[in-house]
C-alpha cells in the first residue's frame, strides 16, 4: 500500500517552483520598452528571451482567439497586425501560478493606467494563464524550449545557474 502511495504522489516532484511570463508591448508602444522593462526587472523578473516582430493578421487572430466572438474582434487583430511589437519572455520572482499572473498583471495595468489610447492600444498585452502562455509564445516565435517552466529545467542545480 505504501508503494501505491509513492507512486501517486510521484507527480508532484514535476511542479515547477518557478513560473515564466510573457508579455507584448504593443504597436505604437516601443518607445516605453525599455521603461516598462526596466520595471519589471526592478520588481525582480530576469528576460530570458525578447524579440520584435509585425504580427500577420492570421497571427493577431491566434494570439486573440479567446475574443473571436466579440464585437471589437477583427479591430484588435488590424491593430496587433499594425506595426512592431515586442515579446519577452521573463523569469518571474514569483513562486506558484496565480501568484505570478497576479504579480505581473498589477504592473501590466500600471501601465495602461499610465499610457493606454484606448481600451485597444492599452500598451501591454500578458498571458492570463499557463494554458494561453505556452500557446502565446509560439504564435509570437518562441518556442516552448523557450520556456523556463519546462519541467526537465528544473532539474537540481538549473535555477542556480541561471
Amino acid at each position: 500500500m505504501k508503494t501505491q502511495h509513492n507512486d501517486e504522489m510521484q507527480w508532484i516532484h514535476h511542479i515547477p517552483q518557478y513560473y515564466d511570463t510573457f508579455l507584448i508591448v504593443k504597436p505604437g508602444f516601443l518607445k516605453r520598452s525599455h521603461i516598462i522593462l526596466e520595471a519589471f526587472c526592478n520588481a525582480g523578473y530576469k528576460v530570458v528571451k525578447q524579440t520584435q516582430k509585425e504580427l500577420s493578421y492570421i497571427e493577431a487572430e491566434d494570439l486573440y482567439i479567446m475574443h473571436r466572438d466579440k464585437d471589437f474582434f477583427a479591430e484588435l487583430c488590424t491593430y496587433m497586425a499594425s506595426g512592431f511589437s515586442r515579446g519577452y519572455i521573463l523569469k518571474s520572482p514569483y513562486i506558484g501560478e496565480n501568484y505570478t499572473i497576479n504579480e505581473t498583471n498589477k504592473l501590466k495595468n500600471y501601465f495602461r493606467k499610465c499610457y493606454a489610447q484606448d481600451d485597444m492600444r492599452n500598451v501591454l498585452h500578458t498571458s492570463d494563464n499557463f494554458i494561453n502562455l505556452r500557446r502565446e509564445v509560439e504564435i509570437y516565435f518562441f518556442g516552448e524550449a523557450d520556456l523556463l517552466c519546462q519541467e526537465d529545467k528544473f532539474k537540481e542545480g538549473y535555477i542556480g545557474n541561471f
